[in-house]
């Protein structure tokens, strides 16, 4: 395999790392205790926005239940994820996991969005004060001229969600099944080199924008993924396509990675692992660091934007 299929490979098997459950370990003689719960982003916020009109926008804003992504026309693309909510003067305050801990309070009325940033002299209970107002329309679509670009990366975090819900529960299974819901476009049961490479450039996309990206760079990776992907995709399917059938199938990526039946005693596979909160903080950001980084190994190989 070439250096440059063998950097894909691990891009696309940490691209399916994204739903490894995060497993918290207790310390010795403690119980486990579940993470506090918070309350996502109310659907009326989520979805597609625009600062401008749809079809030229100044930026692009993407809101999830748990996730916020910034997509301005220039400067610095970004992804946060939401760590808890509040109730702040009429909006929603969302705080995400970053180490600024940055905030974004929206108000949605019906095809329109406020939303603003306050500054970090402001405390919660002095929101929302005097921070500047954006205003954003609803989309039904990414425009043209970014739907190559943002398209497949902003499907994905549409799914992370659900994806997370899957693995709350610390299994691989679940976690497995809930990435095939969405890299399964064809609904056959089993993903082809095509689906798999679609899932490495989506990755790339998230990754980009989890560690914060200028727009050339975003294109750059994306576009390397478009090339690499179907590189990863052909090595995976050469390492785990047991049957020859060209595809991979869940089983085919769990085999030997689930407990199994008649063994015992040293060999045996460990007890259940202690239920963590879903992908999130410190483990989510290990997981797309990881993925960034195999994305700058790509600069050499593919002249990629130096940072």
């Amino acid at each position: 395999m070439t250096q440059f299929a063998a950097v894909f490979a691990s891009l696309a098997a940490a691209a399916l790392a994204l739903a490894a459950p995060a497993h918290a370990q207790a310390p010795a003689g403690t119980h486990p205790q579940a993470p506090a719960a918070t309350a996502p982003i109310p659907a009326p916020a989520q979805g597609l926005w625009a600062n401008g009109a749809c079809g030229d926008p100044a930026a692009l804003l993407f809101v999830t239940g748990r996730y916020w992504a910034l997509l301005p026309r220039e400067g610095t693309q970004e992804l946060w994820r939401v760590e808890r909510t509040a109730e702040a003067g009429g909006f929603t305050l969302a705080v995400a996991d970053d180490p600024d801990h940055t905030r974004l309070m929206l108000r949605a009325d019906g095809p329109r969005l406020e939303t603003r940033a306050p500054g970090p002299k402001q405390t919660d209970d002095q929101l929302p004060g005097d921070a500047p107002a954006t205003q954003w329309a609803r989309c039904p679509a990414l425009p043209a001229a970014l739907a190559g670009l943002h398209g497949e990366g902003l499907s994905f975090l549409g799914a992370l969600d659900g994806i997370e819900a899957a693995c709350a529960g610390g299994e691989t299974a679940p976690c497995i099944a809930a990435v095939f819901a969405w890299a399964d476009v064809t609904r056959d049961g089993v993903l082809s080199a095509a689906e798999i490479a679609r899932l490495v450039r989506a990755a790339t996309h998230m990754a980009m924008l989890a560690t914060g990206t200028e727009l050339s760079d975003l294109a750059a990776a994306v576009g390397a993924g478009a090339i690499g992907g179907v590189a990863a995709a052909y090595a995976l399917i050469a390492s785990f396509d047991y049957d020859g059938s060209g595809t991979l199938s869940q089983a085919e990526l769990l085999q030997d990675r689930s407990p199994m039946p008649g063994l015992s005693g040293p060999a045996a596979p460990p007890g259940p692992p202690v239920a963590g909160p879903p992908i999130g903080g410190a483990a989510l950001a290990g997981q797309l660091g990881a993925l960034r980084t195999l994305i700058d190994q790509l600069g050499p190989m593919l002249g990629l934007p130096q940072r």
